[in-house]
């Protein structure tokens, strides 16, 4: 038995390990860029900020597993640049023996999540709060508020899960309770939530209950807002993959009735389109395109994801919505497992960024990043901080090999006043040389490790070579008209293997 488990793991590694998309695909219909100057989540600090933080373990109440700190998690994030971080809140943790009443004593649970917000906020961190969390790692709805079918998330008591959604952003939104105590006013606070985690599959789930979830979404989201309007709503955090889709597509189709026996013999139909401000999902490419046996990437995914949005924005009478511009990779990496080696993770972080970018979406998960990686994230987000518009280039040219070039331009006056170039040569096919046309004098040129050199155009234009990788290449930033020089970032020694 150890022999043929072992086996069987050893197997599944190597695997993983070779399991690269062999095709990139990237949006030919991008979403476009965002307006300057926009309010979107009432203009808080970094809130527009591109990179969510995600690190670690969770434990439902505003710590990690096993009652540890998310303070190492939180200052790893910071260092990396990131204005982003993460937090999820079971339901059933929270309000384990019944409604808690917060005009009384505060449960240690909730005490445990105002802190966690405090220290978030001494690091610049905005919040994605993954909140009510129902099924999942939450188990189902605590026992007090009944289950509508045995084994599945849809609490009995939809009202008290709406209750409980009402008393969270009455504490955490920007001038609740919490800000008032801790005298932030208005600039700080809990302002993105997203409702429940993957949903139509992840351990005790909403299979079958689309529009049970569609219910208590829209039931959510309405009490969210009567608190806070300018809170964004985030859903519906679905696995990559079509059983993901198909669920995905009955929340949406509100005239299906696509849900528990009580949900169908109450007869009143409920969309999720209506009550989405951003359309989350998951995705972690290694391990998707391993298990699907398929290429599962980015922009694949996303445009799936986008296509159910869009086919339904008109389809199901009295639920018309606008279309969707925000889109958001809310949890994922290469693959959780760890088999590529630090130095490829670091370069597919690059190339992830790019593609996600180009592809319109707005923002991406920095999950569990490595010594190397959080030199490539913190690089990365130093140079494009606002990385909108990402186009593929028509500009470059490649003279050898085989390789990718997207192309950044700010359009902006100053030291933002930039071109940035992102190539890298493709997998498998050896290096590659390209030029591109210059608009400066001069270009510095970024890679994964930290390091960076100084270039000039020769008739015109910057020669950069493209070193070659059977899995994943290291992509160059080649950055011009820059004054403000970034140092270079010497990496840390590590060893790391395929």
């Amino acid at each position: 038995m150890t022999l043929t488990t072992t086996g069987l793991l050893g197997l599944l590694l190597f695997f993983l390990s070779v399991s690269i998309p062999k095709t990139f695909y990237v949006s030919d219909n991008p979403i476009e860029a965002p307006r300057e100057n926009r309010v979107f989540g009432g203009g808080l600090p970094g809130f527009d900020s591109p990179y969510i933080g995600h690190t670690g373990s969770w434990d439902g109440k505003g710590g990690a597993m096993f009652g540890a700190s998310k303070n190492p998690d939180l200052d790893q994030e910071a260092a990396m640049g990131l204005s982003w971080t993460f937090m999820c809140l079971n339901w059933s943790t929270m309000e384990p023996d019944g409604p808690v009443d917060l005009s009384q004593a505060i449960p240690t649970a909730w005490q445990s999540v105002d802190q966690f917000v405090i220290e978030c906020k001494e690091r610049g961190l905005n919040i994605l709060m993954q909140a009510p969390v129902v099924g999942g790692n939450a188990g189902g709805p605590p026992e007090w508020a009944g289950r509508r079918e045995p084994d599945r998330s849809a609490p009995e008591n939809m009202k008290a899960a709406a209750d409980f959604a009402e008393k969270l952003a009455r504490r955490y939104a920007p001038g609740g309770t919490l800000a008032s105590e801790q005298e932030w006013g208005e600039d700080f606070g809990v302002r993105a939530w997203e409702l429940d985690n993957e949903p139509e599959s992840y351990r005790t789930n909403w299979k079958g209950q689309a529009g049970d979830y569609a219910e208590f979404a829209t039931r959510i989201a309405q009490r969210i807002k009567s608190v806070d309007p300018e809170a964004v709503i985030v859903m519906a955090a679905t696995a990559n993959g079509a059983h993901g889709g198909e669920w995905l597509e009955q929340t949406l189709d509100a005239h299906g009735l696509a849900g528990s026996p009580s949900y169908r013999e109450n007869q009143k139909p409920y969309s999720i389109g209506p009550a989405t401000d951003a359309v989350s999902f998951h995705l972690y490419e290694g391990l998707d395109t391993f298990f699907s046996g398929e290429d599962r990437t980015i922009g694949k995914a996303f445009q799936e994801v986008r296509t159910l949005f869009e086919q339904w924005e008109s389809k199901a009478k009295g639920f018309e919505y606008e279309r969707k511009t925000e889109y958001w990779h809310t949890e994922g990496n290469f693959d959780f497992i760890g088999m590529l080696s630090e130095e490829r993770r670091a370069a597919w972080r690059w190339q992830f960024f790019t593609r996600a970018f180009a592809s319109g979406i707005r923002k991406v998960a920095v999950m569990d990043a490595k010594p190397l990686e959080q030199i490539a994230v913190k690089r990365y987000i130093e140079v494009l901080p606002a990385p909108f518009p990402m186009v593929r280039s028509t500009r470059a040219t490649v003279v050898q090999g085989d390789a990718s070039v997207f192309h950044h331009h700010s359009g902006k006056d100053g030291l933002r006043n930039q071109h940035v170039w992102i190539a890298w040569a493709d997998a498998g096919k050896g290096p590659a040389t390209i030029e591109i046309p210059a608009n400066a004098e001069s270009a510095t040129v970024f890679t994964p490790d930290g390091n960076s050199k100084p270039t000039r155009p020769i008739d015109g234009v910057y020669r950069i070579q493209l070193e070659g990788d059977e899995k994943m290449a290291a992509p160059k930033l080649i950055v011009e008209n820059v004054s403000m020089q970034l140092p270079s970032v010497a990496p840390p020694k590590t060893m790391s293997t395929d």
